[in-house]
């Protein structure tokens, strides 16, 4: 049996002894930024890799923790939304299973019966306007529930099985003056 959540949990991060109903995570479990707090310095030094990131036209480098640190995260949460399945599908249009599907496999090894992912679903899908160079361009796609079916939801709920507790349709930002109807 669990035992009960008390105030000291909050100051330590650990949030899976709260009412069961009631979930609380991050939409990001790898942020090394967060050594100290939700990681252990000692458990991950030297195992900290560098990417870079390109956010318009500012450049960073990002530290990263390995998957495995996955195992740590849920010491302190019950779910963790993965937003990278936002960019891609799991299955790629020649039918082949994708990056984003290879990564929520490396997940699946270090997760233990109780964890639970939220996936956020394919702006491919679920987005009106793609990015196409400097502008944005209609999605011939957008809400087609056989492509979401097929590359997205069934793949996932077949590899995550009871760890997949959700997912996220994010709605594209829209100007105040923009008709949603036409966009």
């Amino acid at each position: 049996m669990a035992r009960p959540f008390s105030p000291s949990d909050l100051s330590e991060y650990r949030f899976r002894g709260i009412h069961p109903l009631l979930l609380i995570g991050t939409m990001s479990d790898r942020y090394a930024g967060w050594l100290g707090q939700i990681y252990s310095r000692e458990r991950w030094a030297g195992r900290i890799t560098r990417r870079e990131k390109k956010l318009g036209s500012r450049s960073y480098t990002e530290d990263v923790l390995p998957v495995e640190s996955v195992r740590e995260y849920f010491e302190h949460f019950p779910v963790l939304e993965i937003d990278i399945t936002f960019y891609r599908p799991l299955i790629e249009p020649a039918g082949e299973p994708g990056p984003n599907f290879r990564v929520l496999q490396a997940y699946l090894r270090f997760l233990q019966p109780s964890d639970r992912l939220v996936l956020k679903v394919p702006r491919s899908v679920f987005a009106r306007r793609l990015r196409s160079g400097a502008g944005y361009r209609p999605n011939p796609d957008y809400l087609d529930a056989k492509k979401f079916t097929k590359n997205f939801y069934e793949p996932a709920a077949d590899l995550l099985g009871d760890h997949l507790a959700g997912m996220i349709f994010e709605q594209e930002y829209q100007r105040k003056t923009a008709d949603a109807s036409s966009a």
